[in-house]
């Protein structure tokens, strides 16, 4: 069951607002259990609480971009720097956006070599899959190509976390998702690693009614993805600043 601080009624009437300053206000509710089975990123916590340097690279697609929003200082990749520099402000944290428009998988990691690895990335945050999905992109060759992309990156000292595809009724309604969203969890499973859940995120604030926006007001649905982007963003700080549970006192 989520778990949700504010009364949903005053999410809903804050979710229809269209000015940006409402937007700001609107609070990111996460299921607390969202991260539960998820593996931990003990390298880049450590190097957060020493103050020390995290190189962050992120690839992805246009969302990754902050496109929606108005550009890169509004992504999502910004808004998680902010947040962890607030939280940790003694860190030094390098961000690196490696993001072109519509790329399948096959085509980011043809890349990797080239873009990314020379960088020396210490966390890794790859955006994967909507344009397969979109393209409809053969299962085995979609599952090939991801696993391919993790070896690359995980040949590296970088720690990595995949994160799934954004939702939206409209595009829920003509692209079909699900089987991509499998491989990814099925993948990411096998490998360790961590996935970020964000399609399951963004369902759930669909249904709580905090994605609608009038579908011809430019300035609402700026104003609604900037408040998205600054929420995915600080709800991936979470994500990579999760702390294991203490182990049970042994008798």
């Amino acid at each position: 069951m989520l778990r949700i601080t504010w009364p949903l009624r005053a999410l809903i009437v804050l979710a229809i607002c269209a000015g940006g300053a409402a937007a700001a206000e609107k609070p990111c509710p996460v299921d607390a259990d969202a991260y539960t089975y998820e593996p931990y990123l003990p390298k880049t916590l450590a190097a957060l609480e020493a103050g020390g340097e995290l190189t962050v690279v992120a690839i992805g697609g246009a969302s990754t971009e902050g496109r929606a929003a108005g550009g890169s200082e509004a992504s999502w990749p910004s808004r998680f720097v902010e947040a962890l520099k607030e939280r940790y402000p003694s860190a030094r944290i390098n961000l690196t956006v490696r993001a072109s428009p519509r790329p399948k998988v096959a085509d980011m990691v043809a890349r990797f070599s080239k873009e990314v690895v020379p960088l020396n990335p210490s966390l890794v945050i790859w955006e994967a899959g909507t344009t397969d999905a979109v393209r409809s992109t053969d299962i085995e060759e979609f599952r090939t190509a991801l696993q391919a992309g993790l070896d690359v990156l995980r040949a590296t000292s970088a720690e990595t976390v995949l994160m799934d595809m954004q939702y939206s009724r409209m595009t829920h309604s003509v692209v079909y998702f699900n089987r991509y969203l499998v491989i990814l969890r099925g993948v990411a499973d096998v490998t360790d690693t961590p996935l970020f859940p964000r399609h399951k995120i963004m369902y759930d604030w669909a249904e709580m009614g905090l994605l609608e926006t009038p579908d011809r007001n430019a300035e609402a649905r700026r104003a609604l993805a900037d408040w998205l982007y600054r929420c995915i963003g600080g709800a991936v700080a979470d994500f990579v600043t999760r702390r294991p549970p203490p182990e049970s006192a042994q008798e």
